[in-house]
């Protein structure tokens, strides 16, 4: 053991035999407190000479943390990393010198709101291209629809021009959207009065589903080739735009973000980094926009946590996760583009 760390816990930490107490599959038992070491602890039970090993990943470490606070404080100084006096020092000196080691909130809620919305613009990947086909079978969509609904998500992620301009072309789109999400096709052979199946149209019907699937196929080939050349696309500002509109076009938004588990990751950890900025500048007591801030910390606070609700394991959209990016998208869209 390390001789600055073995100093620490024979100072601070528990005496040999002291008394402690384990939980495991919900029991709870005594024992006398032997040692531990990073990944197990070594215990005996009062009266007997019989010396037992536990890995900590097999006790209920939640329990131990609330219950046994000086048993876990020895475990915290043995799971993290040691570190000398003189290279901590050295790295609070450069975190002092150097204004990008340690970001501050601005100051003012303005520059930070401009921040969060330039943030919203950084490029995301978007869904694997391997997904489309399972996602078009799990939505039990057209993969037509979904190449619309891509294609719309790469355009609203277009800062230029903002929501105003798209707004027109919403009534006309979502239409067009609705047909293959609610009237999938369906092949039916005709049958003749003789109550024979018509062959007729089914060699138009095979030719039309090839070429589709090859259009569609093209359109795969090309977007994985962006994705190789590190193209993105979308950003968070198309993903907020998207998730706020009424009927398939959110649906198929929501359905894509929950393949694209890269995406979900940067956008709610730069929420995060806002939300803690706006709750610093809350606490300043001197600063005068403080409701401003709080109401803002909640806004951001809303979202990621909408956000960090669509996984793989999630089977339904959630109703609020519209309103919490519709909220999130008014406070930042006057600050787009500026």
């Amino acid at each position: 053991m390390r001789p600055l760390l073995a100093l620490l816990l024979f100072c601070a930490g528990l005496a040999r035999a002291e008394t402690i107490q384990l939980r495991k599959n919900g029991n709870v038992v005594s024992f006398e407190y032997l040692t531990q070491d990073e990944d197990t602890i070594t215990v005996q039970l009062p009266g007997k000479d019989t010396v037992l090993t536990y890995k900590w990943e097999d006790l209920d470490q939640d329990w131990v943390k609330k219950n046994q606070p000086k048993l876990w404080a020895e475990r915290q100084l043995l799971t993290k990393p040691e570190e000398a006096p003189d290279k901590k020092m050295e790295k609070e000196k450069e975190a002092e010198a150097d204004p990008f080691a340690k970001e501050l909130p601005p100051a003012d809620l303005r520059t930070l709101v401009r921040n969060l919305a330039s943030a919203m613009t950084d490029g995301l990947k978007g869904i694997p291209m391997g997904s489309v086909e399972a996602l078009c079978k799990e939505a039990d969509i057209d993969e037509t629809a979904f190449w619309k609904a891509y294609d719309e998500l790469k355009k609203a992620s277009k800062v230029a021009g903002a929501t105003k301009a798209a707004e027109p072309a919403e009534k006309t789109e979502t239409k067009e959207v609705e047909k293959p999400e609610k009237e999938t096709p369906k092949r039916t052979a005709t049958k003749t009065p003789a109550g024979k199946t018509n062959n007729a149209n089914r060699g138009k019907d095979g030719q039309v589903s090839a070429q589709r699937s090859a259009e569609n196929k093209a359109r795969e080939e090309a977007v994985k080739k962006d994705l190789e050349n590190d193209v993105r696309s979308f950003n968070g500002v198309g993903y907020l735009r998207m998730l706020t509109e009424n009927g398939p076009r959110a649906r198929l938004t929501w359905a894509i973000l929950r393949r694209a588990p890269e995406d979900r990751r940067s956008l709610v950890a730069s929420l995060r980094k806002y939300e803690s900025q706006a709750g610093q500048m809350a606490e300043k007591p001197d600063f005068k926009d403080r409701n401003e801030a709080l109401a803002l910390k909640k806004t951001i606070a809303n979202a990621a946590d909408a956000l960090e609700k669509v996984t793989r394991e999630s089977a339904t959209m959630e109703s609020r996760l519209q309103g919490d990016c519709q909220s999130l998208l008014l406070k930042i869209t006057p600050a787009l583009g500026k």
